[in-house]
């Protein structure tokens, strides 16, 4: 294939993949493949990831930089998308903290607002804050941290994620005093003002105090479409949790709406993809696919193709920042573009790449490793399955192997040969039941040679999947091929 020998090539120099810094902390994760960059992908960001690691302090409990390396902070977008790399390393304290310290923050002296981004020692950065009316933030922050709680709650079984106060209060104000504070409800928001609740007429962030989107360059829209997308993503994942079944049940007719807006309003017909920013007058620009995609929020079959071939140019991903790149490559696995999220995944963690040092990209570098090439994710709290395993190797001579990867209570290894057998190693813990998932349409499976008939079902990205459902005792590997 071609793709095999690009990425060869964007790997020649990968000999310098050295940090300087020593880790501040430690994580049994492993993996190899028989693809030597990916390899040589992995053991940088690993590396990367651990410098930024931190243990803490008398006033702060455990953390990890997600911000601009050296401002000592982490940030809610960033540790929103960094959650999942943080977990496959096992970093599930800094995880449960920082999310946590996001939750508690919100506040109505600040519209319900979290802190944008706090410092090392929990305090709101003195670069994004000068009082509780004067402080930069970005509106889809909160429902970020919504989902990422909901998904760390999903990934490591942490039930303090559902049933604490903290986070229940901050569900429950993200769902209702939140929305309606910034006037994101689906009636209220075509005709919000771009800056709501200004408090002050001048101040170092009072034009950014509540930036309707994640976009930061142009100042004449209403909001984003990464808001709307976030806020469907938010309300879908609040319905998970269900803690508020009554709250939840009264928002599912919000989610839908804000959904269909999305493809009414925020979908381009001319430019055949969604746009970045709404105006007043509905009129678009810009690209916002990659959020929309990754937050699942893209329903129409149509629109979502059109997403895809658009954040699939090389035109595009090769001139937005490796902010925005970062989320692409598993977005595009988990939607069968394989071949352009391998292209992304080379790109963002090669060498040469500027500001590869960002500590999302290497964070993301994992996840994409973990749950993009080989398909590893944990399953609904209290469904039929607690994890789920598709390779997403190139070519059938393809191998990988994770090893103690941390879910829930259990650390396991899995080995990925191709697309055709998938081993699954229960290292520690209790019998893991494990859902076997496969491309395409099969007539059968075998699990350890024995041939089984596999359901078929329809993944949320439209993708045909084959499946056999395994309990795999303590300390023993089973194996399922096709």
């Amino acid at each position: 294939m071609k793709i095999r020998y690009f990425l060869a090539a964007v790997f020649v120099a990968a000999s310098h993949l050295v940090t300087a810094q020593q880790p501040a902390s430690s994580s049994q994760l492993g993996f190899t493949s028989s693809i030597p960059w990916l390899t040589q992908s992995f053991a940088w960001s690993k590396s990367q990831a651990l410098v930024y690691s931190r243990a803490g302090s008398r006033t702060m409990g455990p953390w990890y930089e997600a911000a601009l390396p050296g401002r000592n902070a982490f940030c809610m977008r960033d540790v929103s998308h960094q959650t999942e790399g943080a977990a496959a390393l096992g970093l599930y304290a800094a995880n449960r903290n920082m999310l946590g310290l996001f939750a508690q923050s919100a506040a109505e002296s600040h519209d319900w607002a979290a802190y944008w981004e706090i410092d090392g020692e929990g305090r709101p950065s003195s670069a994004d804050y000068v009082s509780d009316s004067d402080f930069w933030f970005n509106l889809p922050a909160n429902f970020d941290v919504l989902d990422a709680s909901v998904r760390m709650w999903r990934w490591t079984g942490d039930e303090s994620y559902r049933n604490d106060p903290v986070f229940q209060r901050f569900f429950r104000i993200t769902m209702s005093d939140y929305i309606q504070a910034w006037q994101l409800a689906p009636d209220k928001i075509l005709t919000r003002p771009r800056i709501a609740n200004r408090r002050q007429a001048k101040g170092r962030f009072v034009h950014s105090r509540g930036i309707p989107s994640y976009t930061e360059g142009t100042k004449d829209f209403i909001f984003g479409t990464d808001l709307l997308a976030a806020e469907y993503r938010a309300i879908r994942s609040f319905n998970e949790i269900g803690n508020d079944k009554t709250l939840a049940q009264k928002m599912q007719p919000e989610a839908d709406a804000i959904q269909s807006m999305l493809e009414r309003v925020g979908w381009t017909e001319q430019g055949h993809h969604y746009f970045g920013t709404v105006h007043k007058d509905q009129s678009g620009y810009g690209s916002g696919d990659t959020l929309v995609l990754y937050f699942g929020a893209a329903k129409d079959p149509t629109h979502t193709r059109g997403a895809l071939d658009y954040v699939s140019s090389p035109t595009y991903w090769r001139q937005i920042n490796i902010e925005e790149e970062s989320y692409v490559p598993l977005t595009f696995f988990r939607y069968g573009r394989n071949e352009a999220a391998y292209q992304i995944l080379a790109d963002i963690s090669s060498p040469q790449k500027n500001r590869r040092e960002y500590p999302e990209v290497s964070y993301a570098v994992i996840e994409t490793i973990v749950s993009g090439v080989m398909g590893l994710s944990p399953g609904p709290i209290g469904g039929d399955y607690d994890v789920s395993t598709i390779s997403r190797l190139p070519t059938e001579h393809d191998q990988a192997t994770l090893t103690s990867v941390p879910i829930r209570n259990n650390q396991l290894d899995v080995t990925q040969t191709g697309t055709s057998t998938t081993r699954l190693k229960n290292a520690s813990g209790p019998a893991l039941r494990w859902r076997a998932e496969f491309p395409g349409t099969l007539a059968q499976l075998k699990v350890d040679g024995k041939t089984v008939s596999p359901e078929h079902s329809t993944t949320p990205e439209d993708l045909t999947i084959s499946w056999t459902d395994v309990t795999v005792a303590p300390g023993t590997t089973v194996a399922v091929s096709k």
